[in-house]
């Protein structure tokens, strides 16, 4: 494989990586492009013709809705060879391709502070998909009387209502095409700070509703023939209800599975343009399988998917400069993904955390996924399982039975838990956002010279702020959670937790990052006793030791350099033996 891209990439290497492009014309004809037109075909056969795709966030959903515009917009017709002409769908063209008057809105980037925001944003957001399909479509019959219409109109279905009215016009024979980028990325943050605006809005008689009932009237009515939209879950559709009960969910379709995503093999592909040799790819491809692989959407697929933003970001940066990037995540893509924290909370900051620790604790969390939302009744374990899913905090590990079974897909959005883990512990424990400060500090310490003392105070002192009641349900898999979302601030290291090494598994083991300048990786194997149980002590402390003396004859922790291994034994919220294993 590396041979054939070898001898093909001399050729290509003026291309580019299409690092934060979603312009389908300037990504297939300018950039690396991996081939999914094939989809189209695919969508093209799906029995319903109005379909919501939920993706998790920087999954590659804005540059497929500009593919589709550029395959289905009339307007491109004659650019089709050269846009399609290279690709599967340009040597195997549908008798769809540029039939369609095509209205593309993005509902990304609206103001969610107060109502009229809201409706100010999205009224902006439909205008101006509506101004540009009279653009493209007007030929000189729009008059600016048209355009004045739209203008002053303030609900957004009497907006599209005017570009329906405008295509009955000017276009009779004519079909639309409508497709929507990001169609519930305001109503998540509704979701997160203003659940009874989302209601309001959405659900019941809300300009949203009224919107999509808009719609789905124009659909029976034979004008609006196909509608395609993206986003991340299907709550808000679900909200609708009848408003829009003619489309389906086809997110987690096992024969759309790798439609957005990269797998191993095109990784590989990837790496290998981007400059990686033969001889590096092996030990690469190892660092970012932990790092951004591992999403399933069906547990049948027969592949796992990398995080395509992400991968290309890695990418560029090795493009460019040879050297893995100092950061794991791309501070735009850490952004997007840390507003997924705010949904975390919802209905319920209890019920996540509860989730999450225990897809930490026992690598899996089994749960039927949800088949409708709904606000309007309790929300059970399911529910909140099914968020996390979608939301791209967990994916699907395997069957179990009739359930399915979720697990944390990579390292990266591990750390993104670790994050919000902490801070919800900060809270808990009443200690101000100076603490911070002082893991940084602790952390340099031990990264640098080995010095355990400071990390172990903080410790301490969050275990002794904790209030009775989370000390009473506390165990060593709570303490484990706990040192692992303090090493993991730094992101300095591949921080694992019941890390298998030969059948035997190490409680934490941090093994340095290749790009990060730390002198020391470690070892962790820690105990913990209530109170109640000091006398235990001595026998807890022989026992880690023996266990931490086992793992370190491992051919696995026997090649990391300058390991130290420590066993430690809380009793209570004292840390009362350390000791250094050689």
């Amino acid at each position: 494989m590396i041979n054939r891209l070898r001898q093909i990439f001399p050729y290509l290497r003026p291309m580019k990586l299409p690092y934060g492009q979603s312009n389908f014309l300037n990504v297939a004809t300018e950039f690396y492009y991996v081939d999914r037109t094939q989809y189209i075909e695919t969508l093209e056969q799906q029995a319903n013709r109005y379909l919501f795709f939920l993706r998790p966030r920087k999954f590659g959903k804005s540059l497929f809705i500009s593919m589709l515009e550029y395959y289905y917009g009339l307007q491109h017709k004659d650019d089709f060879g050269r846009i399609f002409g290279k690709y599967y769908i340009g040597q195997h063209p549908t008798p769809l391709a540029n039939s369609y008057l095509v209205l593309t809105l993005d509902f990304s980037g609206i103001s969610t502070d107060n109502r009229e925001l809201v409706l100010d944003g999205f009224n902006l957001a439909v205008k101006t998909g509506v101004e540009r399909f009279m653009v493209n479509y007007g030929k000189g019959q729009i008059t600016a009387e048209d355009r004045r219409q739209v203008e002053e109109e303030n609900l957004p279905a009497d907006i599209i209502q005017r570009c329906f009215n405008f295509a009955y016009r000017l276009w009779p024979d004519r079909k639309l095409l409508i497709l929507i980028d990001e169609y519930d990325h305001f109503a998540n943050e509704l979701i997160a700070f203003h659940l009874e605006d989302f209601k309001e809005i959405v659900g019941r008689n809300g300009f949203v509703r009224k919107f999509f009932e808009t719609i789905k009237k124009e659909s029976r009515n034979g004008l609006v023939e196909r509608m395609f939209a993206t986003g991340v879950s299907p709550i808000t559709l679900d909200s609708l209800t009848s408003g829009f009960n003619i489309a389906e969910k086809i997110g987690t379709e096992l024969e759309l599975h790798n439609m957005m995503g990269f797998t191993e093999e095109e990784a590989v592909d990837l790496l290998a343009f981007a400059g990686v040799s033969q001889s590096e790819i092996s030990a690469m491809i190892a660092d970012l399988r932990n790092w951004y692989d591992g999403y399933l959407f069906h547990p049948d697929a027969e592949t796992h998917l990398y995080n395509p933003n992400m991968l290309i970001y890695f990418a560029n940066a090795w493009q460019r400069h040879k050297k893995y990037p100092e950061k794991l995540l791309d501070d735009n893509i850490a952004s997007d993904y840390g507003k997924i924290r705010r949904l975390l909370g919802v209905g319920g900051e209890e019920m996540s955390l509860s989730i999450l620790e225990d897809a930490l604790e026992k690598d899996f969390v089994r749960a039927n996924l949800t088949g409708m939302f709904s606000f309007d009744r309790d929300w059970v374990r399911d529910d909140y399982t099914s968020l996390l899913f979608y939301l791209g905090v967990l994916t699907v590990r395997n069957r179990a039975g009739s359930f399915w079974n979720f697990t944390i897909p990579n390292f990266v959005i591990k750390g993104l838990y670790y994050s919000y883990f902490l801070d919800t512990l900060r809270r808990r424990a009443e200690l101000k956002e100076t603490v911070f400060t002082d893991i940084n500090d602790a952390f340099y310490t031990l990264s640098m010279d080995n010095e355990l003392q400071p990390m172990i105070e903080i410790v301490e002192r969050i275990l002794s702020r904790l209030s009775g009641r989370d000390v009473q349900h506390f165990s060593e898999s709570h303490l484990q959670v706990i040192w692992a979302a303090l090493l993991n601030t730094s992101q300095a290291y591949l921080v694992r937790t019941e890390h298998e090494t030969e059948r035997r598994f190490v409680d934490i083991l941090c093994a340095k990052l290749p790009q990060i300048p730390v002198n020391w990786s470690f070892a962790f194997e820690l105990k913990y006793l209530k109170k109640s149980e000091s006398k235990q002590l001595t026998a807890k402390a022989e026992e880690a030791r023996a266990q931490l003396e086992a793992y370190l004859q491992t051919d696995d922790l026997r090649r990391i350099p300058n390991l130290a291994a420590y066993a430690i034994v809380f009793v209570g919220p004292k840390a009362k033996s350390v000791q250094r294993v050689q």
